[in-house]
Formats: C-alpha cells, sequence, structure tokens
C-alpha cells in the first residue's frame, strides 16, 4: 500500500511443507473509533500477488492500489508472499499445488483473526451509558472476506478451498500442536489481541493469551466473496499448473478427504458475489477469451458473477488512468454488497 504502513509484519507456515512464508495486515481506520463505520460487519480481504519468478510480490502496484482502495472503504487488507518470493522460503512450483497450500494458509489465518476482532467489538460496551451502542456492535453484524489476488494470485485464489473445508480444516489441526495449522491458529489469536487491546473486550486476559485454545465459531454468518484481476486463460494458466488440476495437500496431517479434491472455480465464482477485472489489452490474454469466459459464468443461473473490462488496460495496469477506472468500479461493486 503506497501511503500505508503495515501494522502488523509476521511469517505463517504454509499448510504444504510448512514453509515460512512473509505476511502484512492493515488495518482499516475505523478500528480506532469504532463508532465511525456504519456498516455493522467486520470486512477483510486477501489479495494474492502476481508470479514470484517473473518478479510478483506483495509490494506490487497493482496490489499496492487495489489496496489502498479496499483500505478506504473499511477493510482489513491481507498480503503476503509466495514461496519463492522474499523473504518467504522455498522456490516457486510448476503445479500451483504449493502456493495453493500457502494460500490457504494466510485464508486460515484471516478466518480466525477477523471472527476474534469480530468477538472483541461485540463485547465491547459504549464508554458513556448516555449514548445508544454502536452501530457496529448490533447483532445483525457479520463476517465478510474477499478472497483476492492479481494475475497468478487470482489463478490460486479461484482454487481455494470451499468455506465449509476450510472451517473443518482449520478446526480438527487446531488440537495438534507443532502444526502449521494449530501455529497458524496462535498467530490469529496473538495479532487480534494486538489489534483490539484498545478496544476493552470483555476478557482481556482470555483474548490476550495466544496460547489460550479456545474455540470459536468460524461458521457463524460468515460470507465469502471473489476479486480476480487480470485473471490467467488457458494456455498461460495451464503452463504455470504444469497442465495439472489444482488441489490441495496438506502433507502428512490428518485432513478431511475432500480437502485433497480439485475445487471447480466456475462453480464457487457462480454461487458467491465475484468481480473479475480486466483489460481489453492484457498481453498475457487475449480480450475474446476474457469475454467468452466472462459471458459464460455470467450465465449460470443464478450466478453472481460480474465483470469490469477497463479500455486500454494492459495486464500489468500502467497505462494512463486505468488504475483510476479500476479502482472506480471496484469502489461500486464493494459498495453494492453491501
Amino acid at each position: 500500500m503506497n501511503v500505508h504502513a503495515p501494522a502488523f509484519s509476521f511469517s505463517l507456515r504454509s499448510v504444504h511443507g510448512g514453509c515460512k512464508l512473509q505476511c502484512r495486515l492493515y488495518l482499516p481506520g475505523w478500528i480506532r473509533n469504532i463508532e465511525s463505520d456504519p456498516r455493522g460487519s467486520v470486512r477483510g480481504v486477501i489479495l494474492g500477488h502476481p508470479y514470484a519468478p517473473l518478479g510478483g510480490t506483495y509490494d506490487d502496484e497493482v496490489i499496492s492500489f487495489l489496496g489502498d482502495e479496499l483500505l478506504h472503504e473499511g477493510y482489513f487488507v491481507g498480503t503476503f508472499n509466495f514461496r519463492g518470493a522474499a523473504p518467504s522460503e522455498g522456490r516457486s512450483s510448476w503445479t500451483g499445488r504449493p502456493e495453493l497450500g500457502d494460500y490457504v494458509a494466510f485464508y486460515g489465518f484471516m478466518l480466525q483473526y477477523l471472527h476474534r476482532v469480530e468477538v472483541a467489538l461485540l463485547q465491547k460496551q459504549p464508554r458513556d451509558p448516555d449514548h445508544p451502542p454502536s452501530p457496529i456492535a448490533s447483532a445483525d453484524r457479520n463476517i465478510h472476506l474477499i478472497i483476492g489476488g492479481y494475475s497468478f494470485g487470482s489463478l490460486i485464489a479461484s482454487h481455494v478451498p470451499t468455506l465449509d473445508v476450510m472451517i473443518d480444516l482449520f478446526r480438527t489441526g487446531a488440537t495438534n500442536p507443532g502444526t502449521p495449522i494449530y501455529e497458524i491458529g496462535r498467530k490469529a489469536r496473538k495479532i487480534a489481541a494486538a489489534t483490539i487491546r484498545d478496544l476493552a473486550p470483555a476478557n482481556p486476559e482470555e483474548s490476550g493469551n495466544p496460547d489460550n485454545p479456545d474455540e470459536i465459531e468460524l461458521s457463524a454468518e460468515t460470507a465469502i466473496s471473489y476479486l480476480l484481476v487480470s485473471p490467467l486463460r488457458p494456455p498461460v494458466s495451464q503452463l504455470l499448473t504444469g497442465f495439472c488440476s489444482l488441489s490441495l495437500n496438506v502433507g502428512g496431517m490428518s485432513a478431511p478427504a475432500q480437502v485433497r479434491a480439485a475445487v471447480r472455480p466456475a462453480d464457487q465464482l457462480s454461487a458467491h458475489r465475484t468481480l473479475a477485472l480486466y483489460g481489453d489489452r492484457d498481453e498475457f490474454t487475449s480480450v475474446r477469451k476474457l469475454q467468452r469466459w466472462s459471458a459464460e459464468l455470467s450465465r449460470v443461473p443464478q450466478s453472481h458473477f460480474q465483470s469490469g473490462e477497463i479500455e486500454g488496460a494492459g495486464h500489468f495496469w500502467r497505462e494512463a488512468g486505468v488504475a483510476e477506472e479500476a479502482k472506480r468500479m471496484l469502489r461500486e461493486w464493494l459498495r453494492s454488497g453491501l
């Protein structure tokens, strides 16, 4: 984010092989003045970056302008470096499967982090009894998490497991000390406690203890959306995954069988609110392929898929005015879902 410093920089272990990943979390301004946010939900986003061997990292300019807009709209913004993107450990793969495990690790962190922040906000009482409760502390609040990415990041994001599988994976893994999933939960507790320290939770000692394995109900009113920017289409997408199907392998640990099954992106992208942004001069994918793909997803019965085609924009969004147009479309989509 160009004008924002991350509130937290930390590492997580990937659920694929335990590779250490560098991560960042940016906080919206309202978190220090919760009465200023009237929309009644905790909103977060994950932004996956472009292909590491081609220079992709969480410092990418497109990730930055997307993150800036999402922060302005009140979202907690999370980014991480895939394996092979320094300073994360490891090497980029030729199948995308290890990178899928990287994304799932950060996805699990964000789910648990946002739920703990939500609990703290619900517990917060107004400081002055003469003032009504804050709208954000009302009973109809929920959690909204956008699964997002740019270029290669969007390819991986579109293949993450379904929400129910994610919840099952991180619930069952939370009882196995020493595993990546256990440590991810511990890190989520620690960073959530640091975030909400000034919000006076009902049980600050309990909330602030990263070793406390208390359970939270991840499934409660969680809404998932997708944000795909410059999505890759065949044959480029196939080259980056070795022509293999993308499926999650949590190697060596007990996990539900369905976690290893491949996800059909078309099913997820049409079932959940999705925005795909692309330019009509994308160097990696022809605009006709993108238009055809968008039309097919939009025609699925009860589809929630939307796309935005931006005139003059290439894959890298460096042309005059195209980033501002992308931000405008993103802003309209975000506000239409509130």
